[in-house]
């Protein structure tokens, strides 16, 4: 994704709880995209979200007065969209999308597709736990996702018990986690949910949608691992997975990218984390780009400033200026 702005880069403040309900729907505009929200306004007293960047992926924990959450057609086809995975840590969620209506109890996890219309219910006072990844970044497809949407994993045991476990313990301390600890968490976060994905496809046996997918799953997560290994490349995962190279590039195809492209794309956003982490200021952007595979520094600064806008320099100047730090 080239011309990625510095401020699409940001971390999010602390919202502060409010009384209107005008405000609350504004708010949540602001951390989930354009939804309509409906609700009781003369008993609505309010909500509060806390957000937080790990790495590609925002948490939230939220907490409001009953309410409904729509999103429409017509936005998530102009708007497109992301992949989130929430489990409420109170109260019950009703989540209908692509024709499925379920309720999401305490503790358990469900996915959902703002690249679709949705619409989640909370009929009492509720806490959330939600996180929002882009599909590139989880190696999935808008169009791919309807096999683990509206589908929920339990929480009392196997890989929903150790997503459900580990999104409540992101949300009791997000607001501790400085950007240095959250940045490295990110790929906790994206290998959670791939590996959530992951035992849903399996559980589908031989359909052939869903082995594409597991397939795709399992190439981003070995490629992911492996960024730091400079014979990383397209024609290596090929031989690895036992597929074309053309197949392969069919893959990628479906979320708009190439294998090239993608693995350039991943590099450069783990040399962004860095950059963003204090931590590795003792080293040189070549260096750390080096770490990630990338090759000399004028190449990398020539293709972060084309991804982000910035070069890596400025990038990490304006991070100790506070300008792209979190708040």
């Amino acid at each position: 994704m080239t011309g990625q702005s510095v401020a699409e880069i940001r971390d999010a403040v602390v919202v502060d709880p409010v009384g209107k309900f005008d405000s609350w729907e504004d708010q949540v505009r602001r951390h989930c995209g354009t939804v309509q929200l409906i609700g009781d306004r003369d008993r609505f007293e309010g909500g509060s979200i806390s957000t937080r960047i790990f790495g590609n992926a925002q948490v939230s924990l939220i907490t409001a007065d009953p309410h409904m959450v729509v999103r429409h057609d017509s936005v998530a086809t102009s708007e497109g969209g992301h992949v989130y995975v929430a489990t409420p840590l109170s109260g019950c969620t009703h989540l209908s999308q692509d024709g499925t209506e379920v309720v999401v109890s305490a503790g358990d996890v469900v996915a959902f597709d703002s690249s679709r219309p949705y619409t989640l219910t909370m009929p009492e006072p509720f806490t959330m736990v939600a996180v929002r990844a882009p599909h590139r970044e989880l190696g999935v497809a808008p169009q791919r996702t309807h096999s683990v949407t509206a589908s929920p994993w339990t929480g009392t045991c196997g890989v929903g018990a150790l997503a459900s476990r580990t999104l409540a313990g992101l949300g009791a301390h997000l607001t501790e986690l400085d950007e240095a600890a959250r940045e490295p968490l990110g790929a906790m976060v994206s290998g959670l949910i791939n590996t959530l994905f992951a035992d849903r496809l399996c559980s589908m046996g031989m359909d052939p949608v869903a082995a594409r997918q597991l397939l795709m799953l399992r190439i981003c997560g070995f490629a992911k691992e492996h960024l730091g290994d400079s014979s990383l490349s397209p024609a290596m995962l090929a031989r690895r997975y036992n597929i074309s190279l053309r197949y392969l590039q069919i893959l990628f195809a479906e979320q708009d990218t190439s294998p090239a492209r993608w693995i350039r794309d991943q590099r450069l956003e783990r040399l962004r984390i860095d950059l963003a982490n204090p931590r590795y200021d003792h080293l040189t952007v070549a260096a750390i780009g080096g770490r990630w595979g990338l090759g000399d520094a004028s190449q990398v600064s020539r293709l972060f400033r084309m991804k982000y806008g910035v070069s890596p320099r400025d990038y990490r100047r304006m991070r100790g200026d506070g300008l792209v730090a979190a708040a």
